[in-house]
């Protein structure tokens, strides 16, 4: 079954009132104002077991530039994932980190620095990617892929991230949109969806909602017609009710007329 985690970008409001509504919270060391670790380890005890922290690393991480600095930004990041006992580590890189071979490069060698052993490692990345490109290079890091599942179609994995953004001018998910969602979490072993629209409560709580028969169908499999259907059909579509018979058509015998006494045969008589 697929456990499915719903939150904020950021905490809004106090953190026991937040775990009410929500089991999923981003948060970001470095780039928003923290207390120290031992501080946000009090956090941990304030949410029950099953709720999710999601680490976001800092932005002078996530340019893939390894200088001092970033490397005191992340050894902090660190600290705090381990304070909260974090689930997921994202990285979002910005449009100037580009797909060159050397940023690649740079990629692999910032993974193989991060905790694996319970942790999800999530990559956003932001401009001139390709999906052929984010998906190869996802899947040879062991990277979840980071998308809008309402918009666009999900990354391959046993476990989903996702950032539900929203459409139109009030920032609002369409109900097609969250059906879609739901469609893309059948079969994961875990998914981590971020509500950055309006209406974050009630789009959790259809997130959660179960699938119905006739979608889990369509998720995991086709189903083909049991009969072939024929010229006629094919172009009428399938005919309700029984199958018509074709009705029998009777042989005309012909009749074979007398034939006619033959007037020569008579004269010799």
């Amino acid at each position: 079954m697929t456990t499915v985690h719903v939150g904020l970008p950021s905490l809004r409001g106090s953190l026991a009132r937040y775990a009410e509504r929500f089991d999923l919270l981003e948060v970001r060391p470095v780039d928003t104002p923290l207390p120290k670790p031992a501080k946000t380890r009090a956090w941990r005890k304030e949410v029950p077991p099953a709720f999710v922290f999601s680490v976001v690393l800092p932005s002078i991480v996530s340019s893939l530039r390894q200088t001092p600095e970033a490397d005191a930004a992340l050894a902090t990041t660190l600290e705090h994932a381990a304070a909260l006992e974090a689930r997921c580590l994202v990285l979002v890189t910005q449009p100037d980190v580009t797909p060159t071979a050397l940023n690649k490069r740079r990629l692999a060698a910032l993974v193989e620095r991060l905790p694996r052993d319970v942790v999800t490692v999530a990559w956003e990345p932001r401009g001139l990617w390709s999906t052929e490109e984010t998906g190869a290079l996802g899947r040879e890091l062991d990277l979840a892929i980071v998308s809008d599942v309402t918009r666009d179609a999900p990354a391959r994995g046993p476990v989903l991230y996702t950032r539900l953004r929203g459409i139109g001018a009030g920032a609002r998910s369409s109900a097609a949109g969250l059906e879609r969602a739901r469609l893309a979490f059948s079969g994961r072993r875990g998914v981590y969806a971020v509500v950055e629209c309006d209406g974050a409560a009630r789009v959790a709580k259809a997130l959660r909602e179960p699938l119905a028969p006739a979608a889990r169908v369509a998720a995991g499999s086709v189903v083909r017609p049991a009969a072939r259907l024929s010229a006629e059909d094919e172009e009428q579509g399938p005919r309700s009710g029984p199958p018509r018979r074709r009705p029998r058509t009777r042989r005309r015998t012909r009749r074979r007329r007398p034939s006619r006494p033959d007037p020569r045969r008579s004269r010799r008589r």
